[in-house]
């Protein structure tokens, strides 16, 4: 499969890292600019929008949302067939085929970690897109992340969750790296710790299973340190600020939209 990425910005070169592994990827960005760092990843790329779907199975629209409208008009009567997936953030499939015409489309969500093969990557197809074409699709972007098939009426929710997740998750991190600090450690002494943390925490929770709340209390001994240090988060909401902030993203994500 050729999968050709129109627009190769930050996430179009990040899902370019990616698809590679699996196909034939080329690339164009109307910033020529981008092409030395596309062909240094090993991406062709195309001299024109009208060459690169002529030469793709699949088209990657990976342009900002300010740009979208137009170059799904320049895209019309061209697909011939194709597939295109638009990771364009609060493009409905709705208002992609009012713009492209009658095609094949899977709308998807990712998150910025499809950089290094771990995003989170939520997708929906529209009723012309055939089991195989899912299929084909969801062996090369399997090798950016794991996929996620929701219903529409989800994705700004996942796009909170997910999509802005790793902000939440860095701030977090930057939290409890100032925290080692106040106590003592260098800085990168307490992100090396904080990040182990968090990593084998994960792989613990994916290996064994289990709810969060179960590990957390064989974490937590009567009387001892983490409770005192839970109580503390309990007192400041800490569960009810995050999901106000998910709740309050989300809301953003539907007004853009």
């Amino acid at each position: 499969m050729r999968i050709g990425i129109i627009g190769f910005g930050n996430m179009g070169s990040a899902f370019g890292e990616g698809l590679k592994k699996s196909a034939e990827v080329v690339a164009f960005d109307t910033d020529a600019s981008k092409k030395e760092k596309a062909l240094e990843m090993g991406i062709g790329w195309a001299k024109d929008l009208e060459f690169l779907v002529a030469n793709s199975d699949l088209l990657l629209l990976a342009v900002k949302p300010k740009d979208a409208g137009k170059v799904l008009e320049n895209l019309r009567g061209k697909m011939e067939g194709k597939i295109l997936v638009s990771i364009v953030a609060g493009l409905s499939l709705k208002k992609i085929e009012e713009l492209l015409g009658r095609e094949k489309v899977i709308r998807c969500m990712p998150n910025l970690a499809v950089a290094v093969g771990k995003g989170a990557i939520a997708y929906v197809c529209n009723e012309l897109v055939e089991e195989r074409d899912e299929e084909n699709f969801k062996e090369s972007f399997s090798k950016c992340g794991s996929l996620h098939k929701v219903e529409e009426g989800l994705m700004d929710a996942f796009t909170a969750l997910a999509g802005s997740g790793p902000a939440f998750v860095m701030k977090f991190i930057s939290a409890l790296c100032l925290a080692g600090v106040r106590e003592g450690f260098s800085y990168q002494q307490a992100m090396d710790i904080v990040l182990d943390t968090i990593e084998g925490t994960v792989l613990m929770l994916r290996t064994f299973g289990g709810h969060p709340e179960e590990w957390i209390s064989k974490v937590a001994s009567p009387s001892g340190t983490t409770i005192e240090g839970l109580k503390v988060l309990e007192e400041r909401a800490f569960s009810g600020i995050l999901m106000e902030c998910i709740r309050e993203t989300t809301n953003r994500c539907k007004q853009l939209g």
